[in-house]
């Protein structure tokens, strides 16, 4: 009888676990995306988000000879989260690599529609993290994904440095150039 019980609480023990792990779950990529097309978005999420290569022509940086270049970076970028809403918006937030002496990264979340053959669409990334370490990302992200899910945007972390570097009181994203600009004209 007494081995019984053990059986039956460890079987109830992993289905529970299971169960609450897979509301976890609902917000990861792969719940929508094979390995390989993983990797197809990652990719031209980075050649949007990160630094355009050595010797490229920024305006030129979206060309398929210059595809490689990017493939080669996304080792350097992890999803931490990702979600398809109802009107086919895509949001995203990943770790991206920073510039810094400490090793420091950031954090980046952003949106887009995706068509047939996976070209990104009214990109927009909708903010960055300052350079922290991966494991407080992590932590602060949590509250910027639960906002964004619910509110559809960032505002109530606006010009909370903590949290969010870009934007601020003097950088917006420009979707036309795909690119944070200090340009007065993206001011209203």
């Amino acid at each position: 009888m007494k081995s019984c019980f053990i059986i039956l609480f460890l079987v109830c023990s992993i289905s529970f676990v299971s169960c609450s792990d897979r509301s976890n779950d609902k917000y990861q990529i792969s719940n929508y995306y094979s390995k390989s097309d993983q990797d197809t978005l990652l990719t031209n999420i980075v050649t949007y988000i990160y630094k355009v290569p050595r010797g490229v022509d920024p305006k030129r940086k979206f060309e398929l000879e210059f595809r490689k270049l990017y493939v080669g970076q996304i080792k350097n970028f992890e999803f931490l989260n990702y979600f398809i809403d109802e009107d086919s918006t895509h949001y995203f937030q990943l770790i991206r690599p920073a510039r810094n002496e400490k090793g420091y990264k950031r954090g980046v979340l952003g949106k887009f529609k995706l068509s047939d053959n996976f070209q990104l669409l009214d990109f927009e990334e909708i903010s960055n993290t300052p350079m922290l370490p991966e494991e407080e990302i992590r932590e602060k992200g949590k509250f910027l994904w639960q906002d964004l899910m619910y509110y559809k945007n960032l505002d109530r972390y606006f010009l909370n440095k903590e949290f969010i570097e870009f934007p601020d009181e003097r950088a917006r994203y420009d979707k036309t150039k795909n690119e944070w600009t200090y340009d007065k004209l993206n001011f209203k």
